[in-house]
């Protein structure tokens, strides 16, 4: 076998030191614009942010070159990747009215008596008093009490964080020399950083970059003053109350014209592009098919729910992520022999032993066997999928299955099957996997790739992610709870999604526990029918070289990317169409940078905002939804 590593380096303190600093900013910054609603950045696949504090520090670099060198500004990139998605609005800002809602002025019921007192002190406060300044806010936080469930959650965190790292290390030596995946979203900061080419001095980019940059400016500015004319470009959901039958079956139905997701989605193989404005279009169809049909009409529940999407999505990402997996095995074990492979040893063995500690883990908090053994395989399949997903197509946002790990399991297997101390403990974690943009992996994948390409050893950039992550998960942690505490979540000062978390994850496990319900028979085949349609198509892309359709259209079909960004890849696929047809692969290429500064311009303009709304303390449009 060819060694890989014998030119590859190590990475510095100093590297490291600075990659921390960069962390710093960053996910202070992060939780001063998310936590009160001013501009949201933490939940795309690009690191927003982070490309913002790149072009800063590009700017620099004459001044202070040796300082400012390509790889220290990459890993420190890659560490923001490691933790930024960590500190989020669908993360750990969600985590804290999540897990405490159910014991802040509940209600006195004995049903809900029943399953809060499974909850160990150890997890959550179960305290009134010591949670009556978050909700009521102007107080500081009480440390005392929650210093042990703070380390019991990070430790949760890290655990499934390390895991998916681990797994990442394992999978990156097949994607990336076997696969030759196209990783589109690191294209950016590969590009920007780039020395033999130097990005910032070509015309067209710049040309590029101020196209998004006067638009979304125009937008921002009509926020505060109407008279200033701007054209709409976030995605808008046309289906109205007024909208008639059968077509309203067709909600959400989002349109936009987001300048950065049509330039990521240009960059995507054409096919990967087709293929998910296809199936977002066709998904909308079929409901409004199964609506005119007479199906699930006045229905609540997802038994009658035909076409049955979510259950098709969550047995397309299982295949997803078993396929790849299951290609990959062959390269890791032959890959395993070697004796440079160290790293994926060091992963392999760091991959048990996550599991294992987490099966002891999610067991003391109450989950049986069954549900713990699901949690941690659904986790990281779905992770894997996702990470898949993004290093293929490079979608700007990577939703998971509808409902989450949590809904799925108890929707499809019925919560008779498990104990109320399980349900209670589901029902504590399911803010975790309900958004899954905010999962780890995929970024840990991009990160090894960043890596790769600048020659950074695997084991020195795992090392880096996972200080990364421990740096995050510790500021992270106060600088949400510092600010909650100051606010208060039930104010009105604070977003609107965290408040929702504080009814929600009560009421749903109220719903479990009192309410139970057998295996869903009717939607539990459409599972199967959806990982076998996902195969059907690896196949037929496998066997005919003219196949228009990829796995990945259906795949996110159904979910948040395909529902939102459809027309984005629409027109993306067009143009790179028009363009491939009529000007060949040179033409192509020679777009490229401009495509690059409308990514660029689109990403500055949007975080640029952000910081000025933070600085001067105000509101600012929401530039996507």
């Amino acid at each position: 076998m060819k060694k890989v590593d014998s030119a590859e380096t190590g990475l510095g303190a100093g590297t490291i030191l600075f990659g921390i600093l960069c962390q710093v900013a960053v996910i202070l910054w992060i939780v001063s614009s998310e936590v009160p609603a001013k501009v949201f950045i933490s939940s795309w696949s690009v690191v927003l942010p982070g490309i913002l504090l790149l072009a800063a520090l590009l700017m620099l670099r004459p001044i202070f070159p040796r300082l400012l060198t390509r790889t220290r500004l990459l890993v420190a990139y890659a560490m923001l990747s490691a933790s930024c998605c960590l500190v989020g609005y669908g993360f750990i800002q969600a985590m804290f009215p999540a897990i405490t809602g159910q014991f802040y002025a509940p209600g006195a019921t004995t049903r809900f008596r029943s399953f809060s007192g499974t909850v160990p002190t150890w997890l959550v406060p179960h305290d009134p008093r010591v949670l009556k300044g978050l909700y009521v806010g102007n107080a500081s936080v009480p440390w005392h009490a929650w210093l042990l469930p703070l380390a019991a959650w990070g430790a949760l965190i890290a655990l499934f964080a390390f895991a998916m790292l681990a797994l990442a290390v394992l999978l990156a030596q097949v994607w990336l020399r076997h696969e030759r995946l196209t990783f589109p979203i690191v294209q950016l900061p590969l590009e920007m950083t780039e020395e033999r080419t130097p990005f910032f001095r070509n015309r067209l980019m710049w040309i590029g970059f101020a196209i998004p940059t006067i638009l979304e400016s125009l937008l921002a500015l009509n926020f505060y003053f109407p008279a200033v004319p701007a054209i709409q470009l976030k995605h808008v959901n046309f289906i109205t109350p007024d909208t008639p039958f059968p077509w309203n079956a067709a909600d959400p139905l989002y349109i936009g014209f987001t300048p950065f997701i049509i330039g990521f989605a240009f960059i995507a193989p054409a096919d990967i592009s087709f293929s998910i404005f296809f199936f977002g279009l066709a998904d909308r169809l079929l409901h409004v098919w199964a609506a005119w049909a007479g199906y699930g009409q006045g229905s609540v529940s997802a038994r009658s729910e035909m076409p049955f999407s979510t259950q098709q999505t969550l047995g397309a990402f299982l295949v997803f992520a078993l396929i790849p997996l299951w290609r990959a095995w062959p390269h890791i074990r032959l890959r395993l022999r070697d004796p440079d492979a160290r790293a994926e040893r060091a992963a392999l063995v760091g991959l048990v032993a996550c599991c294992g500690l987490l099966a002891v883990f999610l067991t003391a908090i109450g989950l049986s066997p069954l549900l713990t053994a699901l949690v941690i395989l659904l986790a990281l399949l779905i992770a894997t999928a996702l990470s898949r997903i993004r290093t293929e197509s490079g979608t700007a946002w990577a939703f998971g299955p509808p409902a989450g790990i949590a809904g799925n399991v108890t929707n499809l297997l019925g919560t008779s099957a498990f104990p109320v101390p399980a349900l209670a403990g589901l029902g504590t974690l399911q803010w975790m996997f309900e958004d899954t943009r905010f999962l780890p992996m995929p970024f840990h994948m991009e990160s090894l790739k960043i890596g790769d390409a600048i020659r950074v050893k695997k084991s020195a950039m795992a090392a880096a992610l996972g200080i990364a992550t421990v740096v995050g998960l510790a500021l992270g942690f106060y600088a949400v709870l510092t600010l909650e505490y100051r606010l208060g979540l039930d104010s009105g000062k604070i977003y609107g999604g965290e408040s929702f978390w504080r009814s929600y994850a009560p009421r749903v496990v109220n719903n479990w526990v009192n309410n139970r319900t057998g295996p869903d028979t009717v939607g539990l085949p459409w599972v199967g029918i959806g990982a076998l349609f996902t195969l059907l198509l690896f196949i037929l892309r496998q066997r005919f070289l003219w196949w228009p359709l990829h796995p990945i259209g259906y795949v996110l079909g159904h979910t948040g990317t395909g529902l939102s960004f459809w027309v984005h890849y629409g027109i993306a696929w067009f143009l790179k169409a028009l363009i491939l047809r009529y000007g060949g692969v040179d033409l192509y290429r020679r777009t490229l940078p401009f495509v690059f500064g409308i990514i660029l311009g689109d990403i500055v303009t949007m975080t640029a905002w952000s910081v000025g709304a933070v600085l001067i303390g105000v509101p600012v449009y929401q530039f996507i939804s």
